[in-house]
């Protein structure tokens, strides 16, 4: 659809022409309208649009996909969280066993009762026992920022308190039905793309073919405005004043 509006006037120096012809004006208004259909004879496109429909199936697929592994990732780092506060929990206890030790190996080696190598030995698995706490301290830190930044949240402004999991874990089952498989996103995707890539063999085979194509070519065209809006008012359902005879 291309509209044109033209005006033109001969110049009056025109040789082999009389002066009245030089000085006269015509104008031109034109409004074209373009249609074509193509006859869907093979199948072409009926096969693309089912090939866009499976392939927007597909990405809404992923999508869920996409956010089913990150509530998968989210409950893995709550528990290894929750994990995390039962080690620090048993630490601490070891810990203050350790210091105890400490102190009774101490005595003993005042009192004569224990070499220095007890005393040594004993400090050792104080420390260790120490810095495995603060080991597993940080890494609690790191699984609490995970899930911070997976429920959308700064890690400033999200603490967990300590509470170590006590929980059995779920029975599960020996053997479980393979529709189970056909609720996974990732296999409906897949599942979608093949149904995709089979329509594609149809269009494929489908060029092979020639194609029939019914274009038409409609318009109002007219050498005034009051001559081209008299043509156009049926067309556009509207009534004009007119307001000038010719351009």
């Amino acid at each position: 659809m291309n509209p044109n509006i033209e005006s033109l006037r001969y110049s009056p120096n025109e040789p082999y022409f009389p002066s009245n012809v030089g000085t006269s004006a015509r104008s031109g208004f034109t409004l074209p309208f373009d249609l074509s259909y193509e006859v869907d004879l093979w199948g072409r496109i009926r096969r693309s649009v089912t090939s866009a429909g499976e392939e927007a199936q597909a990405t809404a697929a992923d999508l869920a996909t996409a956010a089913l592994s990150l509530h998968a990732e989210l409950a893995v780092d709550y528990f290894e969280l929750r994990s995390a506060d039962a080690q620090q929990r048993l630490l601490h206890e070891t810990v203050d066993q350790y210091a105890d030790m400490v102190k009774l190996t101490t005595a003993l080696l005042n009192g004569g009762a224990a070499p220095e190598s007890d005393l040594v030995q004993a400090k050792t698995q104080l420390d260790t026992a120490r810095v495995q706490d603060t080991d597993i301290g940080v890494m609690r830190a790191q699984y609490e920022h995970a899930i911070a930044i997976l429920v959308g949240k700064p890690p400033a402004e999200f603490a967990l308190a300590p509470a170590p999991l006590d929980l059995e874990p779920p029975a599960i089952p020996v053997g479980v039905p393979s529709q189970l498989l056909e609720r996974r996103p990732d296999i409906a995707a897949s599942e979608r793309r093949v149904g995709e890539a089979n329509e594609g063999i149809g269009i494929a085979r489908a060029a092979y073919f020639p194609s029939l194509i019914l274009s038409a070519t409609v318009g109002l065209e007219g050498n005034s405005i009051r001559e081209f809006v008299r043509l156009a008012q049926p067309v556009l359902g509207c009534r004009t004043q007119y307001v000038a005879d010719d351009f």
